[in-house]
């Protein structure tokens, strides 16, 4: 797709920000109901919510609500960012690939091909310090969320997000937003709704769920002591800023 296609972030733009595999949807669902009032599904995402990197979505509702996974970029307006733990991330990430590109690596080496930064998105502990480091700079406001936080509280974190947007929510408006956004839901709907999470390519495995588990803390029961020790070595900077032991 030619660059003068995609899309042009706008000055009152709200972007959703995270490295992949860090809980992005469970967000983007929250966020959506919360901002429009109405409820987005599988199939509504991609009229409802713009890809920073894709063409301008058509009768977009406003203020546009934008996500990427993008390092820290200057002319995002106004930013909530989700972290994640990345030893959950890297487990998360290894079935991505699997489902979507037909990955065949083993465990071990997708593990040591995340701690190098050679999968994807990058080096994790690299785009999490860009939107640390530059935060104050983000002119309409930053508000970093911690996966685990928003999983274990989801009312207390969807309180913040209303506080951080200027909305006026009802505690039964908050209360749907966030039954809507459960996994539970997420599942329930993915069953109905897979056409639009798997698409039509020879890659996907369809027999494989877009949505897995969600936990939290799942890496203490994948990863090896030897695992363990190489991500606090690879990223202990940036696990200790975040408060991750």
């Amino acid at each position: 797709m030619s660059t003068d296609k995609t899309y042009k972030i706008k000055e009152d733009d709200i972007c959703l920000v995270a490295y992949p595999k860090s809980g992005n949807n469970f967000l983007l669902f929250l966020v959506a109901v919360l901002l429009y009032r109405k409820k987005i599904d599988w199939a509504t995402k991609g009229e409802m919510i713009q890809n920073a990197s894709k063409e301008p979505i058509e009768n977009l509702p406003s203020p546009h609500l934008v996500w990427s996974h993008a390092s820290f970029n200057p002319t995002y307006p106004k930013v909530i960012y989700l972290v994640r733990d990345p030893r959950d991330v890297v487990i998360s990430y290894y079935y991505h690939f699997k489902k979507y590109y037909n990955d065949n690596r083993d465990f071990d080496t997708f593990f040591q091909a995340f701690t190098e930064g050679k999968v994807g998105q990058g080096l994790w502990s690299a785009d999490i310090d860009s939107w640390l480091d530059n935060q104050e700079k983000v002119k309409n406001g930053f508000l970093l969320i911690k996966y685990e936080d928003l999983l274990q509280n989801t009312v207390k974190e969807a309180k913040r997000i209303i506080r951080f947007l200027n909305l006026d929510r009802s505690e039964q408006e908050i209360n749907e937003a966030v039954e809507w956004s459960s996994f539970d839901n997420m599942k329930q709907l993915e069953q109905r709704q897979q056409i639009h999470l798997n698409g039509d390519t020879q890659f996907v495995n369809k027999n494989m769920p877009f949505v897995r588990e969600g936990k939290a803390n799942k890496w203490k029961s994948v990863l090896s002591k030897v695992q363990e020790e190489q991500m606090n070595q690879a990223f202990h900077r940036t696990l200790t800023r975040l408060g991750y032991n």
